[in-house]
């Protein structure tokens, strides 16, 4: 997976992305924060705008919603426990005081599946939350029969993953919490 820049709070910080421009401020919106932050490039956050955060202060249903993407159904998230702090070695930065989140990978590999992934993590406002980042993940969803689709509730947890790329999109959502994770595929499987 390619890393170029993160510029927050005057610092440097590995990102993964194709772009190789920063946009010069973040979205404040979740699905528009994942695209500039993990899929296209970088952002560029300053004390305005971002905050640093720990993996101790996030609600228990954020840091379920982050266990819940690192596993590829809802049964398994929905059986994972909270992943522990040494698993989220990610830089957090808390966006415009809210409930969203940007958490870029660390910055040398670290062979957790939280820290070498970037993640935008937020509170969903309505059930679309959800569904939006599942559309991203999943952009041609309506054309996959039914039988086959990943489930999705607004009960419990749910999941959806599918390798784009060079990487491994997911959508997870775990009491309210809505988790978009981009992560590099295996290298060995390819998946």
């Amino acid at each position: 997976m390619k890393r170029i820049a993160l510029f927050v709070l005057g610092l440097g910080v590995a990102l993964p992305a194709a772009a190789q421009e920063a946009t010069p401020t973040a979205p404040a919106e979740p699905v528009p924060l994942f695209q500039a932050a993990c899929v296209s490039g970088a952002v560029r956050l300053n004390k305005s705008v971002a905050e640093a955060m720990t993996f101790a202060t996030l609600p228990a249903a954020a840091q379920r919603a982050l266990g819940a993407s690192t596993v590829a159904t809802r049964g398994e998230a929905e059986k994972l426990p909270v992943p522990v702090a040494g698993q989220v070695g990610n830089p957090i930065y808390r966006i415009a005081g809210g409930q969203l989140y940007l958490m870029p990978p660390t910055a040398q590999p670290s062979g957790t599946p939280i820290g070498d992934s970037c993640i935008v993590l937020w509170h969903a406002l309505s059930d679309e939350d959800y569904f939006a980042a599942r559309k991203l993940v999943l952009p041609n969803e309506e054309a996959v029969p039914l039988t086959a689709r990943p489930t999705a509730s607004a009960l419990g947890a749910s999941v959806a993953t599918a390798p784009h790329d060079s990487v491994r999109l997911t959508a997870a959502a775990f009491g309210g919490w809505v988790v978009l994770r981009s992560s590099p595929l295996d290298a060995k499987t390819g998946q």
